[in-house]
């Protein structure tokens, strides 16, 4: 036997109205650059200490992190 509680569906609201509230575009450009900044330069610091993996990767971090700035 199947409990109707369960079984229930919820209606479809649709699809939102004006997006997400929160995203990309919602963090002041400001922060992107001191994020970007500050990626980059610890990936130098790693990088120049033979750490290639965890620079590299923090290297890609700070330049997906400056797309962001681009109008």
């Amino acid at each position: 036997m199947t409990d109707p509680e369960r079984t229930r569906r919820r209606r479809p609201s649709g699809p939102p109205v004006q997006g997400w509230g929160f995203g990309a575009g919602g963090i002041p450009t400001g922060f992107w650059a001191g994020l970007s900044s500050i990626l980059i330069v610890v990936a130098i610091v790693l990088l120049a200490t033979e750490y290639t993996g965890y620079g590299m990767l923090l290297m890609v971090l700070g330049l997906a992190a400056a797309v962001n700035l681009i109008p």
